[in-house]
């Protein structure tokens, strides 16, 4: 018999798994409760609902990506330096949880409203990225440029590549899930935030 305590880490392991693969509607509390070998009333005891059982699934996925990107910014390192730490934390993050992709890809696409536990994950991470964007245009190692849009730049290239992986795989011919494939796709998209963001030498500053 499984053990009491362990039934809330079964029920969202199991949940994250299956609306990785069938989506938030195509997975219903049954499919998850057999899957965790779980009461179908656990969900409700321990989540409230269906609904806050995804959520807190989307809080596991996203949550600690926040606090590694804030820990990034927040180090005291030049600003292109802070930014190469965000998008290697971003790859590091995803790379280890293989469900993110997928169930991202399902939540951007889907016709439902975008869940709140997203909204202010990312919403703790933006305005920390655009304040060390901000550093860096006032030192004079970043570009100009609206920093909004460069930090949306900046975690765009890493979220493509991840996301997009399994076409890229077929497509390019690329072992995405090969660890020496995986750190080159990393060190590349390190080499062209960093070239984009770069402010562009003029022949004073060349002097």
């Amino acid at each position: 018999m499984k053990a009491p305590a362990d039934t809330k880490d079964r029920i969202l392991d199991a949940a994250r798994h299956l609306f990785a693969e069938h989506g938030y509607e195509g997975t219903s509390i049954r499919d998850i409760t057999v899957a965790a070998e779980a009461n179908v009333a656990s969900v409700g005891y321990y989540f409230g609902s269906k609904q806050g059982l995804y959520g807190d699934v989307l809080q596991a996925l996203v949550g600690p990506l926040a606090r590694r990107v804030q820990w990034a910014c927040r180090a005291h390192r030049p600003p292109l330096d802070r930014i190469e730490s965000v998008v290697r934390a971003i790859f590091d993050h995803v790379s280890g949880r293989p469900e993110m992709p997928r169930i991202m890809v399902r939540e951007m696409a889907g016709g439902r409203e975008v869940n709140q536990r997203i909204i202010t994950a990312f919403g703790r991470m933006f305005p920390t990225l655009t304040g060390v964007i901000g550093e860096g245009q006032r030192d004079g190692t970043i570009r100009e440029g609206d920093p909004a849009l460069l930090a949306l730049s900046i975690v765009a290239q890493p979220i493509y590549l991840l996301l997009a992986r399994r076409i890229i795989a077929r497509v390019a011919g690329l072992e995405v899930e090969d660890e020496a494939t995986a750190a080159r796709m990393t060190d590349h998209s390190v080499t062209i935030v960093r070239a984009a963001l770069q402010r562009p030498q003029t022949p004073e500053s060349a002097q």
